[in-house]
């Protein structure tokens, strides 16, 4: 949707400026006039992604949560944007996506882990346990409140907690939550110490746990517009409660953190 949207903006303004700026002529400074008018029209159309994006939360009342319009609307924004990024995503575990409510928990890369993970799950209103700097950007942050994703300030404990909680409200709702127990973006394809708190999330309702690997999310941008980002996500066997009951938080966060690993390491074998 925004996708084609923002392709056909980019296409008409292109022709429209070209015309402007050349007539169509043929020379030299044509050339260079319809390279700057493509450049022109690729920020205004990108642009106008990002006006839908801040304008829309100002048009919806109340909770809007499990408004799967919005989820699928941000979806279709992710999906452009990797595209943009020339991320060549490659996915496996599909099948094992539940049907039903559940916690996810990945490690965490990058910015574009979000990105990545959120349009395959598709039929269900997946929120996150996001920075609160997050909900402060201009534009994207009022929509990153819209969709319900939960608020947290790494730095203090409380709100850690606090922040828990209400994601173990929302998964009470029906609604699928993720967290990455990292606490913070690793930036490399090595993970840094889990934080067994954040487990909390699916151990106290008994949820069922869908683990992902996300690999080389924090290379991309590397050599933007010239080369292409090979990412890969995998999306583990779900761990059910009874899978976990006999376990405490550092006990299943160290579980976790090894699946993790050994799909990284077979990702880094994949890669040479």
């Amino acid at each position: 949707m925004i996708s084609v949207l923002f392709m056909l903006s980019w296409v008409v303004l292109s022709v429209l400026f070209s015309y402007l700026f050349t007539a169509f002529s043929l020379s030299w400074l044509s050339v260079l006039l319809w390279l700057i008018a493509i450049v022109i029209s690729f920020a205004l159309s990108f642009g106008m992604v990002f006006v839908i994006l801040g304008v829309w939360p100002l048009f919806q009342r109340g909770d809007q949560t499990k408004n799967m319009r919005n989820h699928h609307l941000a979806m279709s924004c992710m999906r452009l944007v990797l595209r943009i990024l020339r991320v060549n995503l490659h996915v496996s575990g599909r099948e094992n996506i539940p049907k039903t409510p559940f916690v996810l928990v990945g490690n965490h890369q990058s910015n574009y882990d979000i990105m990545g993970i959120k349009p395959f799950i598709k039929d269900q209103p997946m929120i996150f346990i996001a920075k609160k700097e997050l909900f402060k950007w201009p534009v994207i942050g009022p929509y990153v409140r819209l969709l319900g994703n939960v608020p947290i300030n790494r730095m203090t404990a409380r709100s850690s907690i606090e922040s828990i909680i209400a994601g173990i409200k929302k998964y009470k709702d029906g609604v699928p939550v993720a967290v990455f127990p990292e606490g913070t973006r690793s930036h490399s394809n090595t993970m840094i110490d889990f934080k067994a708190g954040a487990l909390k999330l699916a151990m106290k309702p008994q949820a069922p746990i869908l683990v992902v690997s996300v690999y080389n999310f924090c290379k991309i941008w590397r050599g933007w517009p010239f080369k292409t980002i090979h990412a890969y996500l995998h999306f583990h066997p779900v761990i059910q409660p009874q899978d976990y009951a006999s376990k405490n938080t550092q006990e299943l966060s160290n579980e976790i953190k090894a699946m993790i690993q050994d799909k990284l390491d077979e990702f880094a074998q994949l890669r040479g």
